[in-house]
């Protein structure tokens, strides 16, 4: 598996990305089923999509841009972050929902490209994604900001501590390989 910036002047990753797209439309996950509901040429504009690829097939995708809701220098991540269901080689229950591709390999991406230590995810209240960042908020991972009206939804922001999360990857290093 590799992380890799989406080139979207690119055939291949265009072709792999429709691909995904069209799994995403057939088990209905909406927001990634297509490039326009993506927003990828908007997210391309103001900071970068990233995919992982696996034998030649995207299996997940994830999006940053700025967020000048929340400061001068911040910035979301896991925007439209989405795997396809049974990819992750990683099964079982974990705390800090490691065995998500997404929060595992993509968040240290993040650290990397973005150029500010405020980084942001947000979440609607209500899906299973909600309640997982609820509970990695009480490790210390992620600090809980508020709601806000935020593209016409209320949603919960909440910043990465960008310390405790590596710290607490750093530790998977012992158990398995982390990537």
């Amino acid at each position: 598996m590799k992380i890799e910036p989406i080139i979207i002047d690119s055939v291949i990753h265009r072709d792999m990305l429709q691909e995904f797209c069209n799994e995403c439309k057939d088990i209905g996950y909406e927001n990634n089923s297509s490039f326009h509901k993506m927003k990828l040429e908007w997210i391309k504009k103001e900071g970068e999509y990233f995919c992982m690829v696996e034998q030649g097939k995207i299996i997940a995708v994830a999006g940053c841009h700025r967020m000048p809701e929340m400061g001068e220098h911040a910035w979301r991540i896991l925007f439209r972050g989405c795997e396809l269901p049974g990819k992750s080689p990683h099964k079982g229950l974990s705390k800090g929902d490691w065995n998500s591709l997404t929060q595992r390999y993509f968040i240290p991406r993040f650290i990397e490209w973005c150029p500010s230590v405020n980084l942001y995810i947000t979440t609607h209240e209500g899906i299973r994604n909600h309640r997982t960042m609820s509970y990695i908020a009480r490790q210390g991972i992620l600090d809980y900001e508020g709601d806000m009206n935020y593209f016409n939804k209320t949603q919960s922001i909440w910043k990465l501590n960008i310390d405790e999360y590596t710290k607490r990857r750093n530790k998977l290093r012992n158990y398995y390989n982390v990537g």
